[in-house]
């Protein structure tokens, strides 16, 4: 699920997702795209268009990255998540989800991941929904809090094999920090949960899923994040650890300092930062539980940006569809500043 519509020859796509498995990597080359001195150059902006032009041309056979949102419900309230100032429930009708499967399928796609803005352990039918997805030839992964991460459930998961990624949020490693920032999760019973799973993925040989443990670098859990680091790079099992920036959720989360750095980890740009075209628009599809189809994953909260419905149109045509033609070409003329809801957004994701 890393590759670029413009990552046509295998070893641009190795060269890339070498990249990509370094935090550190990851992070600087954000950093570098909110840095005004470099944004405001020319040779930044004609890379940037060279780019998109490359992008424009392969769209044709460009199989996105498709995420499914199977639930909206989350069972817990992070603060800094919406899900933790308003209610935001929703489970995907099977019927709809086999469909999506079906055409993902035949599309030639070959990873979904399966959530956006919830747990996905939540769902009573999880277990049979990665059934279907195995059954039509498809791999996947998926985000999750590990509250829910049963021992038969995980022994499940791994027996059925095509589990390529897993992101566990972990948000503190202290019990008073993890419980403070993920109410009302208990931090002893997700530790037990992963420690276990580990045990369960080392046992059948230790590759797959790639397993990565993630923290939103806080004023509550900054002075433990190197020690967060530490337990968990050391952890057999443990593929990768990411501590990530902030966001407010394009402005949805209202907590006084959302939009406020912490050790210069914020997802947003500044406002003089050139804002470039968003590779999201030609390389990712967003499916949320109700059908309503998004580029974008930043506007997860509010889900303003809709360009399609998959109840009713396919998503290749979607995704080939004048609506988010429209918004490519937006993008592409720096017109997204005019945009009402890609004009408020200050991400500016790598074109890596």
């Amino acid at each position: 699920m890393d590759t670029t519509p413009v990552d046509r020859h295998p070893a641009l796509r190795r060269v890339r997702r070498w990249l990509l498995e370094s935090p550190r990597v990851v992070h600087a080359a954000r950093t570098l795209y909110r840095w005004p001195p470099l944004t405001r150059t020319r040779a930044f902006r004609g890379f940037i268009r060279h780019r998109v032009a490359a992008a424009d041309r392969a769209l044709q056979t460009v199989i996105p990255r498709v995420a499914i949102e199977t639930v909206l419900t989350c069972n817990a309230r992070c603060v800094m998540c919406v899900h933790s100032e308003r209610r935001m429930v929703g489970i995907m009708d099977m019927d709809l989800f086999r469909r999506l499967v079906e055409q993902l399928a035949a599309w030639g796609c070959q990873d979904v991941c399966l959530s956006i803005y919830g747990e996905p352990m939540v769902d009573k039918r999880w277990l049979e929904r990665v059934a279907i997805v195995r059954a039509a030839g498809l791999r996947y992964s998926f985000f999750s809090n590990a509250s829910m991460l049963t021992e038969a459930t995980a022994s499940a998961m791994l027996e059925q094999g095509g589990w390529t990624e897993v992101n566990f949020s972990v948000n503190g490693l202290s019990k008073d920090v993890y419980e403070a920032v993920m109410p009302p999760l208990s931090r002893d019973r997700v530790y037990a949960n992963l420690e276990r799973f580990l045990a369960l993925k080392q046992a059948r040989g230790g590759a797959d899923p790639r397993v990565t443990i993630s923290c939103v670098a806080l004023r509550e859990n900054l002075h433990e994040l190197r020690e967060f680091q530490a337990h968990w790079s050391a952890m057999p099992g443990v593929d990768r650890v990411a501590i990530g920036g902030r966001t407010d959720w394009n402005g949805e989360l209202m907590r006084a300092d959302a939009g406020q750095p912490v050790r210069n980890r914020l997802r947003v740009v500044s406002e003089d930062t050139w804002h470039t075209p968003c590779p999201s628009l030609w390389s990712s599809l967003y499916v949320y539980h109700d059908g309503r189809v998004s580029p974008c994953c930043e506007d997860a909260a509010a889900r303003r940006l809709i360009i399609g419905d998959a109840t009713a149109a396919p998503l290749r045509e979607i995704f080939l569809g004048p609506e988010l033609a429209r918004l490519r070409r937006a993008h592409r003329e720096d017109r997204r500043s005019e945009h009402g809801v890609c004009g408020s957004c200050h991400a500016n994701w790598p074109w890596v």
